[in-house]
């Protein structure tokens, strides 16, 4: 009787040890299937840069549910000086170089072409430098390759001399 109930105990033990390595295993190719996903670069909206995130948040539509967010107003005032203390460090990052000339009409050609990028990409910064003897725009404020390469493809076009200059950046608005 004493070796029925142990061999009962010991397939029983056995059975649930397999259950757990299979709940294991299938975790772990989840994991797997997540890693593998993440190396894929996240596409970063800029229409949301310069924009409180804890008013969009609140904001309802007539469609839409409504999300109320109950916390202390020392929580937004340290999340404004935060962002205030921060407005001067950089980060290293990537920009894309639009223009980069020492020609007689360089610095009026600058200024023109970083007005009409100003214009046509408001939500993006424009740099533009003098380091002699050269006139330079550079424009936005990437933290990855992959961002900035994507964006120079996209404005190529316009501005067939582009390529990518890793910078020290400012923070991405909030």
């Amino acid at each position: 009787m004493k070796h029925t109930l142990l061999t009962f105990a010991l397939l029983f033990i056995s059975f649930f040890v397999m259950q757990a390595q299979n709940n294991e295993s299938l975790q772990n190719s989840e994991s797997l299937e997540i890693g593998i996903e993440s190396q894929i670069e996240p596409q970063i909206d800029s229409s949301y840069y310069g924009i409180n995130i804890f008013s969009l948040v609140s904001h309802s539509a007539d469609d839409e549910g409504v999300v109320k967010i109950n916390q202390s107003s020392d929580v937004s005032k340290a999340m404004e000086r935060y962002i205030a203390n921060n407005k001067t460090k950089k980060i290293s990052g990537w920009r894309v170089r639009i223009y980069f000339d020492n020609a007689q009409n360089s610095r009026v050609q600058s200024e023109n072409i970083a007005r009409s990028f100003a214009a046509e990409y408001p939500r993006i910064r424009v740099y533009r430098s003098h380091v002699s003897p050269y006139f330079k725009v550079t424009v936005g404020d990437f933290r990855t390759k992959f961002e900035a390469q994507q964006f120079s493809n996209k404005i190529k076009g316009q501005y067939p001399s582009v390529f990518l200059v890793r910078e020290n950046i400012n923070y991405p608005s909030l």
